[in-house]
């Protein structure tokens, strides 16, 4: 099959969805984003990236930590208003049922199904974004979201962004196991 230069621009892959969470002024503030990765194994990090302008950076180098809370597909509509207002100029902490971890800097949601407590490790700037690497202090997930102790996917049925389309989507049905199914 012929394969078709798409140019330089975005990869268009789905990206999950999460609020992040940092306190602002006093505040916490949670911000909508899909911009998110794994960067390390040992320790564990996690990136998000952010447009400079946004309120919620402020906040995460004020107080060094962040959270990232992972919504499920019924909480949809919530998540998307939270990327749609600043918390600038509404308190979107009235929003949720706010609890903190063990830092107390990185605030999370209750409501979520699960949520992961970070300090910050260092900050990247992409020139209009700021990439935030944090390490992982702490995971928080609701018990009917687990199967043997570790998420399970089909039960916390999160939301997922394709970028080209501006579409939400959900994650599907597994199709194999990974190291695994390579060696059939």
């Amino acid at each position: 099959m012929k394969k078709i230069n798409l140019g330089k621009g975005i990869v268009s892959y789905p990206m999950p969805v999460a609020l992040v969470g940092a306190k602002v002024n006093g505040k916490a503030n949670f911000l909508t984003v899909a911009w998110i990765s794994m960067v390390g194994y040992n320790p564990p990090k996690i990136a998000i990236s952010l447009g400079k302008r946004h309120f919620t950076n402020k906040g995460i180098k004020e107080h060094q930590a962040f959270s990232i809370c992972f919504p499920s597909q019924h909480q949809i509509k919530i998540t998307d208003l939270c990327g749609l207002i600043s918390g600038e100029k509404e308190d979107k902490s009235k929003l949720f049922d706010v609890f903190y971890g063990e830092s107390q800097e990185a605030p999370m949601i209750n409501e979520f199904p699960l949520n992961v407590e970070c300090k910050l490790d260092k900050i990247i700037d992409n020139g209009a974004n700021e990439t935030f690497i944090g390490d992982i202090t702490g995971m928080y997930a609701d018990e009917d979201v687990l199967t043997d102790g570790k998420v399970d996917f089909d039960k916390l049925d999160p939301i997922l962004l394709t970028q080209t389309d501006s579409a939400y989507r959900s994650l599907g049905k597994k199709t194999g196991q990974a190291w695994k199914i390579g060696k059939e």
